[in-house]
């Protein structure tokens, strides 16, 4: 009987290894063509999340500016004068004009700067008012609660991807993609002269880019694929089985 028990874990042992192994390919990034990424262009709108035109007053509203504002005086002050700075706005203050409202995620966060070149956001429940945590602004949401951000760069932008998931009560960051060869700062303006959405999300978690290849000098797209893995969920499970928020930066 022993040994019928110990083949029993050996085998769970080497599954779960096994699972955990093949979930690490579950990302990939592949070059696709332009008539591929027009395409998926066009039938996008459904799968990507649009931060809304407007904010109405409310008591969510008021609460969440003003724990934005505690949140904010408790900044070292120089860094305060340095918001100001970056904004080039004496008028700067916490107010709508910074909030953004996902309602399909049930999101409000405001953005504040986290360096010169680079914004944050610190994020609250749309239906209670509470704070979740801080973590890098979004570049492009999608309507399965995940969400892409390209760092920020003075100059000579990589791409550099951070993906961040909504689970529950909790945004966390669970995977992050970083390439020289390709210029960040196409996705990060979210401008392309053609017309055309220059990042945006499909079905599947499938996120879609065009970007600059620095080793070739010309514009290429690039196709995506983000899919939590085993190992990633592994990674963000705390021992009460909550999810492991993004990192709470004051």
């Amino acid at each position: 009987m022993k040994s019928v028990y110990r083949i029993f874990w050996i085998t769970l042992i080497v599954m779960a290894y096994t699972a955990v192994a093949s979930a690490q390919t579950v990302f990939s990034v592949e070059k696709i063509s332009e008539t591929e990424y027009i395409k998926a262009e066009r039938e996008c709108s459904r799968y990507n999340v649009i931060s809304a035109d407007s904010i109405a007053d409310n008591d969510i509203v008021s609460m969440v500016l003003k724990e934005s504002q505690t949140k904010f005086e408790r900044l070292d002050s120089a860094w305060q004068q340095e918001i100001y700075d970056i904004y080039n706005n004496p008028d700067f203050g916490i107010n709508k004009r910074w909030l953004k409202f996902l309602p399909e995620l049930n999101l409000y966060g405001f953005i504040i700067p986290e360096s010169p070149h680079d914004d944050a956001i610190w994020w609250f429940d749309s239906e209670n008012g509470k704070y979740i945590c801080s973590a890098a602004c979004p570049t492009a949401v999608n309507t399965n609660g995940i969400y892409v951000s390209q760092v920020g760069y003075d100059c000579d932008w990589p791409l550099d991807l951070r993906f961040f998931r909504r689970k529950g009560n909790f945004i966390y960051e669970f995977e992050s993609y970083k390439s020289l060869q390709y210029s960040g700062e196409g996705p990060y303006c979210q401008v392309d002269e053609s017309g055309l959405r220059s990042i945006f999300w499909h079905d599947n978690n499938m996120l879609y880019l065009k970007t600059i290849d620095h080793n070739r000098q010309e514009s290429v797209y690039l196709k995506i694929k983000v899919q939590q893995t085993v190992r990633d969920m592994l990674e963000n499970v705390m021992p009460n089985e909550a999810v492991r928020p993004a990192p709470i930066k004051q």
